[in-house]
């Protein structure tokens, strides 16, 4: 009988544990770590700007027309993580990835990690346009969840022939935020 109280009492304070638990997790905790951008980054230039674009759940990337050369910026399950994807044409065969700097300080943002992270093969000897994406991810590490700061995402490519030198491709302007 004392076993059986024992038993009675433990599970009393398991459920009562559990359910101070849920509502700690529930009531006081943030409900998102996304904070909605309210164009409050500092851009001391007034350089152009976008908003890296929404993947959908079953990331499925929106449908738009490009005339040119240039790489997009996705959000990706939580901030600070983003996927890209480029568009290229006219290009030898080699690899692209990605350096990116705070636009403020000029400061290149977790350049071993993301030039490792963002690293593809690319071939295209045609005219038309080709698009490259990337399956896995990238953190920039630098910032706060909801801290926006401007970003310069520049495009870089390292040619097959060692005895070419890497070149910039592409540079385009985005919002983010660290990890």
């Amino acid at each position: 009988m004392k076993e059986f109280k024992e038993g009675i009492k433990q599970c009393f304070f398991t459920v009562v544990i559990s359910i101070v638990a849920m509502l700690f997790f529930t009531y006081f905790l943030p409900t998102s770590p996304y904070k909605e951008y309210k164009g409050d980054a500092k851009n001391p230039n007034n350089v152009k700007t976008e908003m890296p674009l929404k993947l959908a759940l079953n990331e499925e990337k929106p449908l738009f027309k490009v005339e040119k050369p240039d790489v997009f910026l996705y959000d990706y399950s939580m901030p600070g993580n983003y996927k890209y994807q480029v568009f290229l044409n006219k290009i030898e065969k080699g690899k692209v990835y990605l350096k990116m700097f705070d636009l403020v300080t000029n400061r290149i943002l977790s350049e071993k990690e993301i030039k490792k992270e963002s690293q593809m093969e690319v071939y295209n000897p045609t005219d038309e346009l080709k698009e490259f994406g990337l399956s896995t991810r990238l953190t920039v590490k630098e910032g706060e969840w909801g801290d926006y700061y401007g970003s310069r995402v520049e495009v870089w490519f390292q040619p097959d022939d060692s005895t070419q030198p890497e070149r910039k491709l592409i540079t385009k302007n985005y919002i983010i935020q660290g990890n």
